[in-house]
């Protein structure tokens, strides 16, 4: 049943208020129960905003979800708060329809039904609500991706109490089909992942508990590969960890250590299990994403008694070692979450940290920014030097936003080597546009849009860097609408 919505409210409160101004250099200040946090650039101005998700609390009368908007290089501002009468939790943001905005997804209990609720971002309180219809029944995870292939993206969720899981397909202009279930038997659900994993157009599930479960998406219906988790898998990531062109699947799990399950993408819809990464200690939620800049996805893990993060860098060929702990202190939150994306345009991944608490705190939202060069620092790193006198000016590109083709423009004095790649806002690689010696002068270059294997990449929002002689030059953010 789809339903429109239309009873949001944008509040302010005195604690709101107080909080507009950044309270640390780091630390940002939103209502309590702040329960989850993404990322997505809701206004299009090439800078990526937080989006962030409050559970309802009694005190404050408040439930809903928090916006903190990037001013520009990594300095934000509450400026929205959506009230709601009930728990939110802010999952996602993508485009479900023909606006470039992205739209914010939460997960949402109304008289005992969970539901999925759409802010559509062009009108923010324009809002649809979409019934599980499964009453009783919590839902857990939410993802996103085409699954059916019509170049729409479609809604994916699964209940761990339910032992179901489904999807709401899209069919453009803000049209959703209703629920369809299907069910697991012999595990309980608790991770989620949607992703192209055989190259057809169509986007595969992946789904974790006790089992790990591949649903193929074909125009037929599903195709089910199934493995053992050997445990307990709390959380599933999917990306080309290996950076073959074919994406894999990691798997969080273990009791008493953490234990990171890695299945290989040989292609033709095969899957090889790689050794076991295990160590100490226990750490639940993970985020794999390119923190070097090297190429190869490495992987963050909070640590479990809420101080920060230990981040493990990939070697390449299923190997991480190099372990870093990042602190992020514990200020008496019993509860943290966090989100990982480039916040101020210098093409390094930085970490968000999302402090819950049912009580006012100050600084509940905490930002670590990336200097790439293993630091990670409380203020924006807003400023990549030129590491070379060989260039007149940088990286610029028209259309931006564009379509179907953007232009990519620059300019040296001397003979260079230049390379101009692109990068999602996780980190990870989408093509490299040129990588050669050139001539001084001017030079340009064509992005149609593609990912490395010519396939069109989804809309969205886009790092672009140029280097020079090996060596990052200047950054700028492209989006594909």
């Amino acid at each position: 049943m789809i339903i429109l919505y239309r009873s949001f409210l944008l509040i302010s409160f005195a604690f709101i208020i107080l909080s507009l101004k950044q309270d640390t250099l780091s630390g940002y200040t939103v209502p309590p129960s702040a329960q989850s946090v993404c990322v997505g650039d809701l206004d299009l101005d090439g800078f990526s905003d937080i989006v962030i998700g409050h559970n309802y609390n009694d005190d404050y009368n408040f439930g809903g979800v928090s916006i903190l908007r990037n001013q520009g290089w990594g300095y934000f501002a509450l400026t929205d708060s959506i009230f709601a009468l009930a728990n939110e939790w802010a999952v996602a943001t993508t485009q479900l329809d023909s606006d470039p905005h992205p739209e914010i997804l939460f997960l949402k209990e109304i008289a005992n039904c969970e539901n999925v609720e759409i802010i559509f971002n062009d009108i923010m309180n324009d809002t649809l609500i979409l019934n599980v219809s499964k009453p009783g029944y919590a839902i857990d995870c939410l993802a996103t991706g085409d699954i059916d292939g019509n170049g729409f993206i479609d809604i994916v969720f699964a209940s761990n109490q339910g032992l179901f899981w489904g999807i709401f397909y899209n069919y453009g202009n803000r049209n959703f089909s209703s629920s369809e279930i299907h069910y697991v038997t012999t595990y309980y659900p608790s991770g989620l992942a949607v992703e192209d994993l055989n190259n057809d157009g169509r986007d595969d599930i992946v789904l974790c508990g006790q089992i790990i479960d591949i649903y193929f998406s074909y125009s037929s219906g599903f195709q089910n590969l199934q493995f053992s988790a050997g445990g307990y898998a709390g959380g599933v990531s999917i990306t080309d960890f290996d950076q073959d062109g074919e994406k894999d699947i990691l798997v969080n799990s273990g009791f008493g250590s953490t234990v990171l399950i890695m299945y290989k993408n040989n292609g033709n819809s095969t899957f090889q299990k790689m050794p076991d990464f295990i160590f100490q200690p226990a750490c639940g939620r993970f985020f794999v994403a390119d923190f070097d800049n090297d190429g190869l996805p490495d992987v963050i893990y909070q640590n479990p008694d809420n101080d920060g993060y230990i981040l493990w860098y990939n070697q390449g060929n299923f190997q991480l070692t190099d372990s870093q702990n990042i602190s992020v202190p514990y200020i008496g939150e019993p509860v943290r979450n966090f989100t990982c994306s480039d916040l101020d345009n210098n093409a390094f991944i930085d970490i968000i940290t999302v402090r819950f608490d049912a009580y006012y705190i100050a600084n509940n939202v905490d930002i670590r920014f990336n200097d790439g060069q293993g630091h990670f620092f409380p203020n924006p790193i807003v400023g990549i030097k030129s590491h070379s006198d060989n260039i007149s000016f940088g990286l610029s590109n028209y259309p931006n936003p564009f379509q179907n083709e953007t232009i990519f423009n620059f300019n040296f004095n001397e003979t260079a080597l230049a390379e101009v790649s692109i990068f999602d806002l996780q980190g990870e690689f989408v093509t490299c546009l040129i990588n050669q010696k050139l001539e001084g002068g001017s030079h340009t270059i064509k992005w149609c849009g593609l990912d490395n294997g010519g396939q069109p990449c989804k809309p969205g929002t886009f790092i672009a860097y140029l280097k020079v002689n090996s060596k990052i030059y200047q950054v700028i953010k492209v989006v594909k609408i």
